[in-house]
């Protein structure tokens, strides 16, 4: 990861007009917004990767008396302790 890109990303909004870019440095609470996205985005992501390959070893035979349960609360990250 180009940690130099992913600071602009998230600290900067580049505009594209006519006449070429204009870059413009984000507030505090905008940057904010943008990197919880981002984490929110790679840990959907992540989740639903992993319960992919899960249910892809584990297999789907209806028979079976294994199982694994998986809890994800939405709204979880909102607490103040988690």
């Amino acid at each position: 990861c180009d940690l130099n890109l992913l600071r602009a990303t998230l600290c900067t909004r580049t505009i594209q007009t006519r006449e070429g870019n204009i870059v413009k440095a984000l507030d505090c609470n905008a940057a904010v917004a943008g990197r919880d996205v981002l984490a929110k985005t790679v840990y959907a992501r992540l989740f639903d990767w992993l319960v992919d390959k899960i249910n892809k070893t584990v297999g789907q035979d209806i028979n079976s008396r294994m199982q694994i349960g998986i809890l994800d609360i939405y709204g979880f990250e909102s607490f103040k302790d988690n």
